[in-house]
């Protein structure tokens, strides 16, 4: 398996900041919703954010840390508003920066049934994009009396994680939901290790759900580098499930992340032409009891995604993997029917859209298989559904197409650079001026790969185009290109075919070509047409994956502002967030609670 920084993909911490303390491993970006600044780093030597992100280091060492600070800098509360502004930014930013894996060990609330809240529209975007989000299931447990986890964390569209022992037995602290539960880690006297050699031991789910957000990352590498796509959610807990230890309470199973990655390893897919497959289910539904309806969506009798539906009709997308050219049951389930209190239960689906091509429910390829989904009970396709049961589209061959041929260009970019105010170097790799993807060097050189399409049999101009020159307290940030590999022609930066066109790219301050790029400016590689041969016989490892900060860090917030995202509703007091002070005493206690609910209990968090 690589160890490619690249291919492992970038995490988002949506959390209490970080500490120099701590590793904050590849920080590939930071910025402060709370604070409303690009500085995540905080005074408290052991901050919780920071404790967090260095146990998701030590299990995925390879990953990018992507930092967004939520609360003040003493962890006192956090508005959910700025949790969604954290998540509106995830969403917008999740392909550019390659982000594999969201951890919120926020918690607090005692959930029974499925929730959702002000940011379900967010974790719904993102599994349609197979962004993993991973939530804390609380630690406001009674021994197992309540059956329940943390509000957060009752979102179908998120992987709720309780914290275990570690030996199949839950710590009586530990919230937990046979239903919501997704999956185990163990929460108790978890050992973190600082930058100075010091072990601490900390407990609560707040240290159970890293563990799984980098098995999610390390899986969704291994899973990237098999078969070319990420898992859906429903297929990483597919495999967690069939790959984890059973626990001594049936119907929960602690996460094993090696068992994990054997499985992917031994599973290499068949060499089956493969549809890319968006879906998209229009639905509203009528609550009972406060109680929104619920779907899963199967296709061929395997979930792919589920969702929760209020009473304002909505699209929800799911995105998989299918064999193409061939016909599937493309299958919206309704499973949670209920009547409450003289209110009825239902779900009303308006329209089915797969790759493009709609199907409504009353088509003549759709049918309503009441109850069981076994073939039993089966009438004609309605919008209607008063029963539990399924919503079956016969899909025909033709709404799966092949995908396109892969890319018949790959160009690697081997760079390093230095760092100024801590901030790396940044640069956009262009072809003929048309933008491919982009990259962040830290100082050590390392290769950037990206894939594209080109016209074959014509010479193209590959560009290195450096963007953030800029000198802080002394430090000056550079960009230094050791040599760029075009379908396995390598050029060095001095290379007679190699200008460097410094500041605009615009012709007209150009000198030779050079390996340190001192100032903004892109380095011109004038490549032969006989690079690009028709044959496309060129492999790579996809589009370049690495996390990016443009222009200081400031681009893309500023960018977010200019859309409005930074215009979220307030949210009263009583839907805040509150942390626990973690210092260095022997009684520090690490956790999140929702201050209108039980708060956490203290658990300690010790030096070993």
């Amino acid at each position: 398996m690589s160890n490619s920084s690249a291919s492992a993909g970038n995490v988002v911490v949506i959390d209490s900041g970080l500490s120099s303390a701590w590793n904050t491993g590849r920080l590939v970006y930071q910025h402060d919703f709370y604070g409303n600044d690009n500085d995540v780093m905080v005074a408290n030597a052991n901050t919780h954010g920071a404790l967090v992100t260095a146990e998701i280091l030590e299990n995925a060492p390879d990953v990018g840390i992507i930092a967004l600070k939520v609360m003040p800098d003493d962890g006192s509360g956090a508005s959910e508003a700025n949790i969604e502004k954290a998540l509106q930014w995830v969403v917008a930013n999740a392909d550019a920066y390659n982000i594999t894996a969201v951890n919120l060990s926020l918690g607090g609330g005692a959930q029974t049934t499925a929730a959702t809240t002000s940011i379900s529209d967010e974790l719904a975007a993102l599994a349609a994009k197979r962004v993993l989000t991973v939530a804390a299931a609380g630690n406001s447990g009674d021994g197992g009396v309540s059956q329940s986890v943390s509000s957060y964390s009752a979102d179908v569209n998120q992987i709720c994680v309780s914290a275990s022992t570690g030996d199949g037995a839950f710590p009586s602290w530990a919230q937990r939901s046979p239903t919501l539960t997704d999956v185990c880690a163990d929460g108790t006297d978890v050992r973190i290790t600082n930058l100075s050699g010091v072990t601490y031991t900390a407990n609560g789910s707040s240290f159970a759900a890293p563990a799984v957000t980098a098995a999610v990352a390390k899986a969704q590498q291994a899973w990237v580098e098999q078969t070319g796509t990420r898992l859906t959610q429903s297929e990483f807990l597919d495999l967690a499930r069939s790959t984890g230890k059973a626990m001594g309470t049936a119907g929960y199973f602690e996460l094993d992340t090696d068992a994990l990655l054997a499985k992917i390893a031994q599973s290499a897919p068949v060499s089956t032409a493969q549809s890319a497959t968006t879906i998209t289910v229009n639905a509203s539904g009528a609550p009972a009891g406060g109680v929104n309806a619920h779907f899963k969506l199967l296709v061929d009798g395997k979930t792919v995604g589920q969702a929760t539906v209020d009473s304002a009709a909505k699209d929800y997308s799911f995105t998989t993997n299918l064999t193409a050219d061939q016909a599937h049951k493309v299958q919206v389930q309704y499973d949670n029917d209920g009547f409450v209190n003289g209110q009825d239960r239902n779900l009303f689906v308006n329209k089915v859209t797969i790759n493009g091509t709609a199907h409504s429910p009353t088509a003549a390829n759709v049918t309503y298989d009441k109850g069981a989904l076994d073939g039993k009970d089966v009438v004609k396709g309605q919008s209607s559904m008063w029963w539990g049961g399924t919503l079956v589209v016969d899909a025909p061959a033709k709404d799966f197409p092949a995908q396109t041929a892969p890319a018949n260009t790959t160009i690697t970019v081997n760079a390093s650079g230095a760092a100024a105010g801590g901030v790396n170097a940044h640069f956009n790799l262009l072809v003929d001026g048309q933008k491919v993807g982009e990259g962040v060097a830290g100082t050590a050189a390392k290769d950037f790969a990206f894939a594209t399409n080109l016209t074959a049999d014509q010479a193209h101009k590959v560009q290195v185009q450096y963007d953030n020159d800029a000198v802080v307290n002394g430090q000056d940030r550079s960009l230094f290109v050791n040599k760029v590999t075009i379908n396995g022609h390598a050029v060095a930066p001095t290379a007679s075919n190699v200008t460097y066109d410094k500041g605009a790219l615009d012709g007209k301050d150009v000198v030779k070509g050079q390996a340190g790029l001192w100032w903004n400016g892109t380095l011109v590689v004038d490549a032969d047409k006989s690079w690009f041969p028709s044959s496309g016989t060129a492999s790579g490892s996809g589009a370049m994956a690495s996390a990016l900060s443009a222009d200081g860090q400031d681009t893309v917030w500023q960018h977010l502002v200019a859309q409005g995202l930074e215009a979220a509703a307030p949210v009263h007091a009583d839907a805040a967030l509150s942390m626990a002070d973690l210092g260095l005493s022997g009684d520090v206690h690490a956790h999140a609670a929702l201050t209108d609910h039980h708060p956490d209990p203290l658990h300690p968090f010790d030096v070993a």
